[in-house]
């Protein structure tokens, strides 16, 4: 397929790609557990930055990003 031009993706790749705007439906809230169940690396990433942000513990820099 990719030899017929066919671009290949991710899973995470599509799903970001059918959001394409996290600030409309369907949203993180949505989103971030249906992630969490069928691709959990993603999950332990997020958990891990919640994390951070609850006890201050980002890096410097890493704020504007939140």
């Amino acid at each position: 397929m990719q030899a017929a031009g066919v671009q290949l993706v991710s899973l995470f790749s599509i799903v970001c790609d059918l959001m394409r705007d996290w600030r409309n439906m369907p949203g993180a809230a949505e989103v971030l557990p249906w992630l969490d169940t069928y691709f959990p690396a993603y999950g332990y990433v997020a958990r891990g930055h919640a994390a951070a942000v609850d006890n201050g513990t980002i890096i410097p820099g890493e704020a504007g990003l939140i």
